[in-house]
């Protein structure tokens, strides 16, 4: 009789310090800051990881950027704001479709601000690079290559044929249109019109 005594004794000392305790833990969890989730292979940029970031308002806002490009390649500059966080990051979108499939989806990659700059000084390193080719040595072929964080790529490849750009987004499976090596001052001009509506938001 005193065991069963002392086994009920126990029980009630247990649930009584599990009561006492579950307000404590719910307060802990309700107070905990809200941060975004680290930067890893799923969220590579800091502008995706904020737009992956759960149980949060966002409002994200998307401008378009004029391109001469055609259906293949769009670019869009985009501000995202969580309401809660009071935090607001800019970056751009860039939309791929493949020259050769018209009905694969697009494929997509976001840059941060600061990619966009870098992105913006190696495009002129690259245009001028690719306008002194000539062709005239033992070269086989020859590639300049950028690639951003969330999977943009831009590759120039001469070889016995005129150099040629290619772009490609997403980093799985990657997306790839391509457009002529003089069309690089009109990109460049795409992502440099992108950094001025940016500045100004």
């Amino acid at each position: 009789m005193r065991a069963v005594f002392l086994r009920i004794a126990r029980l009630a000392a247990l649930s009584l310090s599990l009561g006492a305790a579950g307000p404590a833990i719910a307060r802990a969890q309700q107070a905990a800051p809200r941060t975004l989730p680290p930067i890893g292979l799923d969220v590579p940029t800091h502008i995706e990881s904020l737009l992956a970031t759960p149980n949060i308002v966002l409002v994200t806002d998307y401008y378009r950027i004029d391109m001469r490009f055609g259906p293949n390649l769009r670019i869009d500059a985009v501000v995202v704001g969580a309401v809660e966080l009071q935090r607001r990051l800019r970056g751009v979108r860039v939309q791929v479709r493949d020259n050769d499939n018209r009905t694969r989806q697009e494929g997509t990659s976001f840059l941060d601000m600061d990619e966009i700059v870098k992105l913006s000084r190696a495009l002129n390193s690259m245009a001028d690079l690719a306008s002194k080719w000539a062709g005239n040595d033992d070269r086989q072929a020859t590639e300049l290559s950028f690639t951003s964080a969330g999977g943009f790529r831009l590759a120039i490849r001469q070889s016995q044929r005129i150099p040629r750009a290619y772009l490609s987004t997403g980093l799985i499976d990657p997306v790839v249109t391509s457009i002529e090596v003089p069309e690089l001052v009109t990109l460049k001009q795409a992502f440099d019109q992108a950094l001025t509506i940016l500045n100004g938001k």
